[in-house]
C-alpha cells in the first residue's frame, strides 16, 4: 500500500459530473447498512491491521494534512488518520452506517477533526481539495462489488496536484489450494446424513463448491504451487509494506 504521487492529478477533470444514482447503487448501500458486513470486515484482522500499518507507515504524509475517506463505513480508516495527525478527515459513505460512523466518531472525542458525511461521494459537497484520498474500494476477488470508480471520481474532483492515495498500486495472485477438511465437511457430508445415503447429492454439492466464491483464511501449507499475478496492469488485495507482503 503505497504513495501515488505526482501522478494522480494528471488529466484530472476539474469538475466531473457525477452520475446517476441507480436502483443496483440503492440496493448496494441499504446492503452495507447491515452490521454483519461490518463486522466480518473489522473481524478481518490482517485486512484492518494492514490498513492501520499503511497509513502509520506514512504517517509523515498524513500529520497536518487533509485527509477524504471514501465509503468510510465504521469509520476505522478514519479515525487511524485522525490518530496520525491528520488536521481534518472527511468520512464520506451513502449506507445509513455513517450514523453510526458519526456516533463512533463522538465516542472517540475527534468530532474536532473527523466530519462524517452522509452521501453518495458523487453528490456530497466538500468546500476544500483534499491532500490524501484513503479507501477500501476492494472487493472479493479485488474487482467484485470494486467502488474504484468512485474513488477515481473523488481523485479527480477533490485530490491536491501530488496528492496522496491509499491504497494506490494492487496485483491480483492466483494459486492452486488443497483443503481436505473442507472438503470432507461440503462434499463427503453427503454420503451418509442421519442415517440416510444421500451420495447422489454429491455430484451437486461438488459443482456447488467449484462454481461459487468462498472467503476463507487458510494457512501457508494449503497452497499447492507459488501464485501467478493475474493482471500485473490492474490493482489488488496484496499490499507491501516496508518490502513485506501482506494478502487482504
Amino acid at each position: 500500500m503505497g504513495p501515488l504521487q505526482g501522478q494522480v492529478a494528471s488529466g484530472a477533470q476539474p469538475h466531473p459530473s457525477a452520475p446517476p444514482c441507480t436502483d443496483y447503487d440503492v440496493a448496494y448501500f441499504k446492503a452495507y447498512s447491515h452490521i454483519g458486513v461490518h463486522e466480518e470486515m473489522l473481524k478481518d484482522h490482517v485486512r484492518t491491521s494492514t490498513y492501520r500499518n499503511a497509513i502509520m507507515h506514512h504517517q509523515d504524509l498524513i500529520s497536518g494534512k487533509v485527509v477524504l475517506d471514501v465509503g468510510c463505513g465504521t469509520g476505522v480508516l478514519s479515525i487511524f488518520c485522525a490518530n496520525a495527525g491528520a488536521t481534518r478527515v472527511y468520512a464520506v459513505d451513502a449506507s445509513d452506517i455513517a450514523i453510526q460512523a458519526m456516533e463512533i466518531v463522538r465516542e472517540n472525542e475527534l468530532s474536532d477533526k473527523v466530519v462524517v458525511l452522509h452521501a453518495r461521494i458523487e453528490d456530497v459537497i466538500i468546500e476544500e481539495k483534499v491532500d490524501v484520498i484513503v479507501s477500501e474500494w476492494m472487493g472479493y476477488m479485488l474487482l467484485y462489488e470494486s467502488m474504484l470508480g468512485s474513488v477515481i471520481f473523488a481523485r479527480d474532483k477533490w485530490l491536491k496536484p501530488g496528492g496522496l492515495i491509499l491504497p494506490s498500486h494492487a496485483s491480483l495472485y492466483m494459486a492452486p489450494i488443497t483443503n481436505s477438511q473442507r472438503y470432507h465437511d461440503s462434499i463427503y457430508f453427503w454420503r451418509d446424513v442421519y442415517g440416510i445415503k444421500m451420495s447422489s447429492m454429491m455430484p451437486l454439492a461438488k459443482q456447488c463448491a467449484f462454481m461459487e466464491p468462498s472467503v476463507e483464511t487458510i494457512s501457508g501449507e494449503n497452497v499447492l504451487t507459488w501464485p501467478t499475478v493475474v493482471s500485473p496492469n490492474h490493482s489488488c488485495r496484496t499490499l507491501v509494506i516496508n518490502g513485506m507482503s501482506r494478502n487482504l
